[in-house]
């Protein structure tokens, strides 16, 4: 997560996205399941890199939402 939050204007350009405050995204220390899509999307960087803890094998342990 920190490595996301040192990119330029990434804390607000997530919460924006996610409907989130800038102090709300900046507490997380992990990236949360509900918004793992979007901060995927908005970073271009691969759900499984953000939270490798979350698949198992070649699928998801979360829905898409």
């Amino acid at each position: 997560m920190n490595e996301i939050m040192m990119r330029r204007g990434a804390n607000k350009r997530i919460s924006k996205a996610c409907g989130l405050s800038t102090a709300a995204v900046a507490q997380w220390k992990r990236v949360p399941k509900r918004h793992l899509q979007t901060v995927a999307a908005v970073c271009g960087i691969a759900p499984r890199k953000l939270r490798p803890d979350l698949f198992d094998g070649r699928e998801c342990k979360v829905d898409a939402a």
